[in-house]
């Protein structure tokens, strides 16, 4: 049984409309979720691994059917950013490589660990695990 299969109807119709329009909202209304739930419920959906299982199912199933691969996709976008620099559409070159940079996966968060040692580590290292976002991003900012 394929991951899609294991779906129920409901979640199967989202994983379809999401690998075809690539919006977590709009994928759960389409697959007839409540308007006003829709972005709560896609947010939860693709947390979901028989949910992510299928739509990467999914985007498999099409890749094959028109035998296109990640090589081929980045290719015609470089072409495009080329084309719209010779054509001098700033804008245009910025579409594309925005698109690149998320294929590429240069939009993910950067996780960043520090290791404090010597003496009063863990009263150091209890103290930023105490602090808020906030002051963490004040602290590294340089304005605390």
């Amino acid at each position: 049984m394929d991951a899609v299969a294991k779906l129920t109807p409901r979640r199967q119709r989202f994983a379809d409309e999401y690998v075809l329009c690539g919006s977590g909202a709009e994928a759960a209304r389409r697959a007839g979720y409540s308007e006003k739930t829709a972005r709560a419920i896609a947010a939860e959906l693709l947390t979901k691994p028989d949910v992510l299982s299928a739509i990467q199912a999914l985007k498999a199933q099409n890749a094959a059917a028109f035998d296109v691969t990640r090589q081929d996709v980045i290719g015609g976008v470089l072409e495009a950013i080329a084309m719209a620099r010779a054509a001098g559409d700033p804008g245009a070159m910025l579409t594309g490589l925005r698109d690149l940079s998320r294929m590429m996966g240069f939009n993910e968060p950067e996780a960043v660990r520090v290791a404090v040692a010597g003496s009063g580590a863990a009263a150091l290292a209890a103290k930023f695990v105490a602090m808020s976002d906030a002051e963490l991003i004040a602290l590294a900012g340089g304005s605390v």
